[in-house]
């Protein structure tokens, strides 16, 4: 009997999986795998180093980079990267050091070139050269700019020399303003401005990749110019929105997924101690109507070879290659061929063979070609062939006059159909989000039970297999920091094969090198790890089995998840507190201490707690409104408690809560009370006769803690956020309602902090 082969676990870097360009590489990594002894975990880093902090709405994004903390040597046999995604706004340094934590194991980048690494990458210049001299000597454009990307991107880089080399063959002038670098995604909007405004004479663009001409299409529609005819733009990669694009963009056909299919086959040979070198993959130019009207182009004689029917084939169906497999692709492909071969049998040699056509029609339907068509190259494809097959004869018979009229009504059937079917899974796509989002919030306690909530509504996602591992306690991370994943973590449930299962205490903990290995059973073909967080503060992983519905909707499920995972952690931490109050009161009940005379004072800080606030505040605002004078009610927040506490420990997020206290004090004056209300909440009431916003006394309490701050031998500074309310003299409102305004101003000022707590930042 022979051993058992042990399945080896092969980790795929990319950027974020809801990028067209990441997408088709993990497809072309998964295609490579099938069927071999392989389990795939793709862990997407999104984008290293990737400053969004003036973003609200990205400013957490960097959490995504701590994922690549989790691929190790121990837990992995072998890495495919996609560093030039990764590292688009980094550096080769930076890359070459998150690799370096890989070496010993075989290792193999995608579109991407280092020193001391094997790679899998397209060939730079032959489409580019292809779609360069197409408008040189096609449409007779004399000046073409380029938009393209970082010098430390190879890609980048090496598109960029092709650009130059082409202009200088054909005698063309490239100006310093005709080049402008963007980031490599469709944000780069201030390049884009900035080039269409030093360029406006430009007849045509050459952009880095799709999504950096897809960005360029809004610019150019704002300024009410029309692409294909004001200007022409052709782009590289030939994505699936590219063709989507309004108008079609055309693209040098550079397909990612077999970028991912070639890398990993270059790391199984180096497993099996093969010697391998880098690939180099063709491409070629597809050419849509960014470019202008593209039909009629082509002056083609009758004979049609089989040279010819692959060339149209690849034309028309250059997704197929990796969407299906290759008996599928073929008998597409045999299907095409034939089809063309009966419509042109019936123009040369005068066939009444419809019902033929109608049959072999209804083949080519049935292997699903539509769905891996470019409908748009396939329609002119039929146009194209009309036109030559028809020519300038007059007399035709019934059949050729009605042939392709139903050739079209049955494609444009075809697609309403599919239209349909599309609609109805987003119809069910939604519900099923709906109710993933009601249902996963259905727990009350922070219990671990709670765990199993979130994994029993993933079935809209189609994934079977998934498991949630936490922190034993949150991590607070700054984009600033570095982070490094805890060598233990804590599996709280499973859902495998559809069953949801919560693993019992005893049973959780987990060793990182274990990960990807030792996980109750829930490992398939193909996992992504994805982080859970909420803001700064990291509360574990979810290990998820890949679906297409993972690549559409996985930043979703993170989102929502980690969101859910905050509130679990929130209400066992009110559980924790509320035990301690229970216990505390048992205590004072047996000592026969009575609840009412419990001191008014704060043990910390030596200020009034809440109760004592009441009641002294309740005082001071009696007192002058008898004396006719306004009370300002002023409410202050300590910034970064947490942080101080994670970084620099308990004692001096204690020493803070002091020092807020005594220069809030001061700022009350004599006259005045202040109080800790919360844990690191504060407030102060006194009499006032400023101005009615009460802004002096906050900006003198801002000042006085900088004065503090400077003279202050801590590492760190000690901040608050603060809000007021005047009572005037003749108003009804209460101190509660004064307080409670005074928290919302504050909020709004919170809103603006920094989190950055360190003197040396």
């Amino acid at each position: 009997m022979t051993k058992k082969q042990k399945k080896i676990t092969i980790g795929v870097l990319v950027s974020g999986i809801m990028d067209d360009f990441t997408k088709m590489i993990c497809k072309g990594v998964m295609k490579a795998a099938k069927g071999k002894n392989i389990n795939l975990v793709i862990f997407p880093a999104k984008y290293i180093d990737r400053d969004v902090s003036g973003n609200r709405d990205l400013m957490y994004e960097y959490q995504y980079g701590t994922i690549l903390s989790y691929a190790r040597k121990q837990n992995l046999d072998g890495i495919v990267a996609a560093t030039s995604c990764i590292g688009c706004y980094s550096t080769t340094e930076r890359m070459q050091e998150i690799l370096r934590q890989y070496e010993g194991i075989p290792c193999v980048l995608i579109a991407s070139s280092l020193p001391g690494y094997e790679s899998v990458n397209f060939d730079n210049f032959y489409g580019v050269r292809e779609g360069l001299e197409y408008l040189i000597e096609q449409k007779h454009c004399t000046r073409i700019g380029m938009i393209g990307g970082p010098d430390d991107n190879s890609d980048a880089r090496e598109r960029k020399e092709a650009y130059l080399q082409v202009m200088k063959e054909h005698g063309l002038k490239v100006e310093e303003k005709m080049f402008e670098a963007g980031d490599l995604t469709r944000s780069s909007r201030k390049a884009f401005n900035r080039f269409l405004d030093n360029n406006p004479d430009l007849e045509a663009v050459f952009c880095v990749n799709d999504d950096t001409a897809l960005g360029l299409y809004e610019e150019i529609k704002k300024r009410k110019l029309k692409i294909g005819k004001d200007i022409h733009v052709f782009a590289y990669d030939n994505i699936p929105a590219a063709a989507k694009a309004s108008p079609p963009l055309s693209s040098v056909q550079a397909d990612p997924a077999e970028l991912g299919e070639g890398a990993l086959e270059q790391v199984l040979k180096k497993l099996r101690g093969e010697q391998v070198e880098s690939l180099v993959l063709p491409t070629r130019f597809v050419r849509r109507d960014s470019i202008g009207n593209i039909e009629g182009e082509e002056k083609w004689d009758n004979s049609i070879d089989n040279r010819t029917l692959n060339n149209w084939f690849d034309d028309v169906f250059y997704r197929c290659k990796h969407e299906k497999t290759k008996k599928t692709e073929e008998q597409i492909r045999q299907s095409f061929k034939a089809l063309i071969r009966c419509i042109c049998s019936i123009y040369e040699q005068q066939e009444e063979g419809i019902w033929e056509v109608k049959g072999l029609m209804e083949q080519f339907i049935n292997v699903d070609t539509i769905d891996y068509a470019d409908v748009d190259n396939l329609l002119i494809l039929f146009r194209k062939l009309q036109k030559i097959l028809m020519g300038p004869r007059q007399s035709f018979t019934k059949v050729q006059r009605e042939l392709f009229p139903m050739i079209y009504q049955r494609i444009i059937r075809v697609m309403d159909h599919r239209l349909g079917i599309m609609q109805e899974e987003n119809y069910k796509d939604s519900f099923g989000m709906k109710l993933f989002i009601q249902k996963t919030l259905q727990f009350e306690k922070g219990t671990d039970q709670s765990y199993g909530t979130l994994l029993e509504n993933l079935g809209w996602l189609h994934v079977q297999n998934a498991g949630i591992y936490i922190f034993e306690q949150p991590i607070t991370h700054l984009f600033s920091d570095p982070f490094r994943a805890p060598e233990k973590l804590y599996l709280k449930a499973v859902l495998k094969a559809g069953e949801v299962q919560v693993i019992p205490a005893i049973e959780q903990k987990t060793l990182l090198k274990d990960l990807f290995t030792k996980n109750r059973g829930i490992q398939q073909e193909c996992m992504v790890l994805l982080p859970l967080f909420f803001n700064e503060i990291l509360q574990g992983v979810i290990l998820c089995e890949m679906s297409e519905s993972i690549f559409e909707n996985g930043e979703f499920l993170v989102n929502h998840l980690s969101s859910a995972a905050k509130m679990i952690d929130l209400l066992r931490s009110n559980q924790k507190i509320q035990q301690e109050l229970e216990e505390s009161l048992t205590v004072l009940k047996e000592n026969n201490i009575a609840l009412d005379t419990l001191s008014k004072s704060d043990g910390l800080t030596g200020i009034l707690n809440r109760r004592g606030l009441d009641e002294e505040g309740q005082h001071i605002v009696e007192q002058c409104r008898g004396q006719g004078r306004k009370v300002l009610v002023v409410y202050a927040d300590m910034n970064n408690l947490k942080i101080i506490n994670d970084r620099y420990g308990h004692e001096e997020g204690d020493f803070s809560l002091k020092a807020i206290a005594e220069q809030l004090s001061a700022t009350a004056g004599k006259g005045g009370v202040t109080g800790r209300i919360g844990g690191d909440e504060f407030a102060a009431i006194r009499p006032y006769d400023g101005t009615e916003e009460g802004g002096e006394v906050l900006e003198a309490l801002y000042k006085a803690l900088k004065s503090f701050n400077e003279a202050s031998d801590k590492d760190y500074n000690v901040t608050v956020s603060a809000g007021a309310c005047v009572l005037k003299q003749d108003s009804d409102m209460t101190l509660a309602e004064a307080l409670s305004a005074a928290d919302e101003r504050l909020y709004e000022v919170k809103k603006f902090r920094s989190k950055e707590v360190s003197k040396q930042a």
